[in-house]
């Protein structure tokens, strides 16, 4: 099989049992709208929304959530970490982080740029991107976080900046002891 078509599948495994979710909870009276509606298999890390915003008084921003994780896992070891790193790296106009972030074989879809499929592509999108300064002042709150077996995860996120909101997805994928960015897609909510 293609690596593409591996990541179509995980990115299918993680989008519908979240939008089978999203579509339960939006019936008003909690009741579930789909009996058996379909999980992810044995997810071992789920979180709700936290929010990274840019630190005022030298504090670091209290903990709203603590993550499920296997014994094993640390904080450093987390896909949430690995995607708070990636997001501290844009704020701070670091491109070497930023770009280190991403797997070798990654590819990153945004809205409204070409597809990039390679390291020096991924790395000349975001160096385009950190010159416009918008990254620097986004926001961006962590929705979801999966992990699908003991090698892979999908991270939802939503990053505002000043009128603009973009919707992310990242799959990551575990490379030795750290957590790569394999695939990251973003669009406008409608």
């Amino acid at each position: 099989m293609s690596k593409i078509f591996l990541r179509r599948g995980l990115l299918l495994a993680a989008v519908v049992p979240a939008l089978l979710a999203a579509a339960c909870a939006a019936g008003g009276d909690g009741t579930q709208a789909m009996k058996g509606a379909a999980s992810p298999a044995t997810p071992t890390e789920e979180t709700s929304p936290t929010e990274t915003e840019p630190e005022t008084d030298g504090e670091s921003p209290e903990e709203t959530e603590t993550e499920r994780a296997t014994p094993t896992d640390t904080g450093a070891g987390l896909p949430r970490s690995a995607i708070e790193d990636f997001f501290s790296a844009l704020k701070s106009g670091n491109l070497d982080q930023v770009a280190g972030a991403f797997a070798g074989t990654a590819v990153v879809e945004l809205d409204g740029e070409a597809t990039a499929e390679s390291a020096e592509a991924i790395r000349g999108l975001f160096q385009k991107r950190l010159q416009t300064g918008g990254e620097r002042q986004a926001t961006h709150t962590i929705e979801d976080v999966r992990t699908i077996g003991d090698k892979n995860a999908v991270v939802r996120s939503t990053s505002k900046a000043g009128n603009r909101t973009h919707r992310e997805m990242f799959l990551l994928m575990k490379d030795g002891a750290e957590w790569k960015i394999s695939e990251l897609m973003n669009n406008q909510p409608s």
